[in-house]
C-alpha cells in the first residue's frame, strides 16, 4: 500500500481512482468501484476488503489485519480510507496520505444528493443523520482537520481534484501524463435515466474531428450589459406576484441564490395579458439594445452583420432590422434574428457571429442579445404549478451587445474553439407555457442534474481535440441559471467555489437572464478577474433543448 486516501467521499474519488492507476500506484481500491479502470491487475474476489465502513459498527473492537484484507492493492481512495485511515498507517507506516478536499458546502450538496439516508453509509459515517446540514458540515469539517493534524506534513497532500495531475505527481515524485487529468462524476449518473439504460447523454455520432493547432477564430472585441433601472428585492418580489406567505413559494425565493433582479412589476404592466404587453416589452428591449450598442463607442458603418436574440419573439421587424434602421447602417448589413435559444445561446451567437467576418472583410459583427423575463412573469393564481413558481424566483430582465473582429491585431479575449451539444430527449425539459390568461417558463425539475450527467466526458473530448486539459483554464464561466444548475457543474466539473464565484455574484445580483446570462459573467471575469495575456477561461452555457455550449477563450 504505497498511497491512503483519506479524504470522505464526493470529493473526486472516483476521478482520483483512475488518476492513481495511471501514475503508477494501482490498483486502486474504491468502495463502490473495485474494478481498475486502467486495466491494472487487480485482487481476485476473495482478496478483496472484507471491512467497510458499512460492516464495521462505530466503535467496534473488530481487528483487521488490513495486510491481508487489502492485499494486492496499491492505493485506496473513499470511505474506506477515510474512515480506518490511522488503522491502515499502523499497518503501512511509510505510506504517503492523500486528503481529497473540496468547498464544504459543495461537498455536502453532492453528499446529501447522493448518500442514500437510509444507506450504510449514513448510518455508519454520519449516524443516520447525513440529511441535517450542519451535522454533516461539522463532521466534515472535524475529519479533515484530524488527519491534517494526525498525518506528518512530510506524507501529507492536501488536494482537490480541479488542481490536476501537477501536485499529484509531485507528490509521488513522478512524471505528469500528458493526457487530460480523469473528471468523473458520479452524482449526476446516478439521476440520469439516459445512464441507466447504459449511454451517455453526451454519446458522439460521428468519429471525433483529429486535433487541430489552435487558431483564433475571432475576437471579442467589446462587451458591454445594459440594465432597467427598477431592481427587486426577493422579498418585493414575493409581494408583488402575490406569493407572499406561500411557504413553497418563500423557501424556493430564499435558497435560488438570487438576492436582486431587474424587473418591470408595475401594477398595469402585471394587470397586462402576454399579447397586451407586447408593444411595451418590444420597446423596452429595443431602448436596452441601443444602450448597449451605444456604450461600444463603434461606428455604426463599420458594423458587417448583426446578430440579435431574444428569448421573447418580436415578430417582424427583429430587433436586428430595428437596429440597422435606428443606427443607420449600411443597407448592405447581414442581419440574423434567433428566437428560443434560450440560456444557451451565447456560444452559438458568437460562433455564428465568427463565421459571418469573412462576408464582410475589415468589418465587425455586432452580437445583441436582449431579454425581458418580465414579460411571462404573471401573478400567482390558485393551482399554479410549482414550475411557475420556481421561474417565479430565479428569471430577471438583462441585455448585452458583444463585437466580433476578425482583424488579428484586434484586442479583446480570442475565440479558440466552440461548441454546442443537445442531449436527446430532453425537449420537455424546458418550454415556455402559454394561455389566454397565463404564462410561465416551465424548466423540469431534473434539468440540472441531466445538463450535468456526461459534462465531465463532454468537457475533457472538446479540450482533448484542442490540444488541451482541464488543467489548462484558469478562468471558469458557468451559466448562472440558479443555485441548482451552477453546483451541479461545479459538481460535475470538479471545480472549487472560488472557481464559479463570478457566476455566484451574477446570479445573486441579476439572476437568471436568459439569453444573455453567460455575456454577464465574461464580463465580470474580465473586469474583477483581470486575466492576464496568454491565460484561457472557458463558458459553459446550458439551455432548452437541453443544449450545452462549450466556448474556448484565450485572454
Amino acid at each position: 500500500m504505497k498511497v491512503i486516501g483519506a479524504g470522505f467521499g464526493r470529493t473526486g474519488t472516483m476521478s482520483l481512482k483512475v488518476a492513481l492507476e495511471e501514475l503508477g500506484v494501482g490498483p486502486c481500491f474504491h468502495c463502490l468501484d473495485p474494478s481498475p479502470a486502467t486495466g491494472a491487475e487487480a485482487p481476485s474476489a476473495e482478496q478483496r476488503p472484507q471491512a467497510s465502513p458499512w460492516t464495521e459498527q462505530p466503535g467496534s473492537e473488530t481487528e483487521v489485519d488490513w495486510q491481508a484484507a487489502l492485499a494486492g492493492w496499491g492505493s485506496t481512495v473513499g470511505w474506506l480510507g477515510a474512515r480506518f485511515y490511522r488503522e491502515m498507517l499502523d499497518a503501512w507506516p511509510e505510506a504517503l496520505v492523500l486528503l481529497s478536499v473540496r468547498d464544504p458546502e459543495t461537498w455536502y450538496a453532492s453528499a446529501r444528493e447522493s448518500i442514500n439516508a437510509d444507506g450504510p453509509i449514513s448510518d455508519r459515517v454520519f449516524g443516520g443523520r447525513i440529511a441535517e446540514r450542519e451535522h454533516a458540515l461539522s463532521l466534515y469539517r472535524r475529519h479533515n482537520e484530524q488527519v491534517m493534524s494526525t498525518v506528518p506534513p512530510e506524507r501529507l497532500l492536501v488536494y482537490e481534484v480541479a488542481q490536476g495531475w501537477e501536485p499529484l505527481s509531485e507528490f509521488l515524485d513522478t512524471k505528469s501524463p500528458t493526457t487530460p487529468f480523469p473528471h468523473l462524476n458520479r452524482t449526476s449518473n446516478s439521476r440520469s435515466s439516459a445512464l441507466r439504460q447504459g449511454r451517455s447523454p453526451y454519446a458522439s455520432g460521428p468519429a471525433r474531428a483529429q486535433r487541430r493547432p489552435l487558431r483564433a477564430q475571432a475576437r471579442i472585441a467589446g462587451l458591454t450589459v445594459a440594465d432597467s433601472e427598477t431592481t427587486f428585492s426577493q422579498e418585493e418580489v414575493l409581494t408583488r406576484l402575490g406569493l407572499k406567505g406561500d411557504e413553497f413559494a418563500e423557501g424556493i425565493f430564499r435558497r435560488c441564490g438570487v438576492e436582486r433582479r431587474h424587473l418591470n412589476l408595475s401594477e398595469d404592466f402585471l394587470k397586462d395579458t402576454l399579447q397586451g404587453r407586447a408593444l411595451r416589452v418590444e420597446e423596452e428591449l429595443m431602448q436596452h439594445a441601443i444602450h448597449a450598442v451605444d456604450q461600444l463607442g463603434v461606428d455604426p458603418q463599420e458594423i458587417g452583420t448583426i446578430v440579435s436574440a431574444s428569448l421573447y419573439s418580436l415578430g417582424c421587424p427583429t430587433l436586428a432590422h430595428r437596429l440597422i434602421d435606428y443606427f443607420q447602417m449600411d443597407p448592405a448589413t447581414d442581419k440574423y434574428h434567433i428566437t428560443g435559444v434560450g440560456c444557451a445561446s451565447a456560444v452559438p451567437l458568437l460562433r455564428l457571429a465568427s463565421q459571418t467576418l469573412s462576408g464582410h472583410p475589415g468589418k465587425y459583427s455586432l452580437v445583441v442579445a436582449a431579454e425581458s423575463m418580465s414579460s411571462t412573469l404573471m401573478r400567482a393564481t390558485p393551482g399554479d404549478p410549482r414550475a411557475k413558481t420556481v421561474g417565479s424566483a430565479i428569471f430577471g430582465d438583462g441585455c448585452a451587445a458583444a463585437l466580433v473582429s476578425g482583424e488579428e491585431d484586434a484586442r479583446g479575449p480570442a475565440i479558440l474553439a466552440s461548441q454546442v451539444h443537445q442531449i436527446g430527449g430532453t425537449l420537455g425539459a424546458v418550454s415556455l407555457s402559454l394561455s389566454p390568461e397565463d404564462s410561465h417558463l416551465h424548466l423540469a425539475r431534473e434539468l440540472p442534474d441531466l445538463a450535468a450527467a456526461g459534462l465531465s466526458e463532454l468537457l475533457a473530448g472538446f479540450l482533448e481535440r484542442n490540444r488541451m486539459a482541464k488543467s489548462d483554464i484558469e478562468h471558469w464561466m458557468v451559466h448562472p441559471g440558479g443555485r441548482r444548475i451552477v453546483e451541479c457543474v461545479q459538481d460535475a466539473l470538479a471545480l472549487s467555489r472560488e472557481d464559479v464565484a463570478i457566476s455566484w455574484d451574477a446570479l445573486a445580483a441579476h439572476g437568471n437572464v436568459g439569453t444573455p446570462s453567460i455575456l454577464y459573467v465574461l464580463k465580470s471575469t474580465i473586469e474583477a478577474r483581470e486575466p492576464r495575456t496568454g491565460e484561457r477561461g472557458l463558458m459553459v452555457t446550458i439551455g432548452p433543448g437541453i443544449s450545452v455550449g462549450l466556448m474556448l477563450l484565450q485572454f
